[in-house]
């Protein structure tokens, strides 16, 4: 259905894949409300741009709808708006993963534990669960 990213992170947030939908509500307009907010060093609305060559309005608008699939700009703000670290992982070997991404919510050594995601390939996204 095109939000396998937001039912991992909904996952990986303890928020139960039923909430993807709210979650990508959620984020969305964090989007909208936020087009400045520095992201590694540059606006949010710089990265829509570089990625999707449309303006954070229309983005956002787009990424609520339920029409587009979410990628990196959406677990940076995941990130920041949970104040939860996002890290995406690629499987290396069967039962072995490599931290390949991550994004910082700042949130300090009290924060909740990280969101762990395992990319699959073209633009697929998993929950993954390790041992504590």
């Amino acid at each position: 259905d095109g939000s396998c990213l937001f039912h991992s992170m909904s996952h990986g947030l303890g928020l139960g894949l039923s909430k993807a939908g709210a979650l990508r509500r959620e984020l969305s307009d964090f989007i909208a409300a936020n087009p400045r907010l520095e992201v590694g060093e540059s606006p949010l609305e710089d990265w829509v741009l570089w990625d999707a060559e449309m303006s954070v309005a229309e983005y956002a608008a787009r990424m609520r709808s339920g029409h587009a699939w979410g990628g990196a700009i959406e677990m940076a703000v995941c990130a920041r708006a949970r104040g939860v670290d996002v890290r995406v992982y690629e499987r290396t070997l069967p039962g072995t993963f490599v931290c390949i991404c991550a994004f910082q919510g700042g949130g300090g050594s009290g924060a909740a534990k990280p969101v762990r995601l395992l990319y699959g390939g073209r633009v697929h996204y998993d929950a993954l669960e390790t041992e504590p």
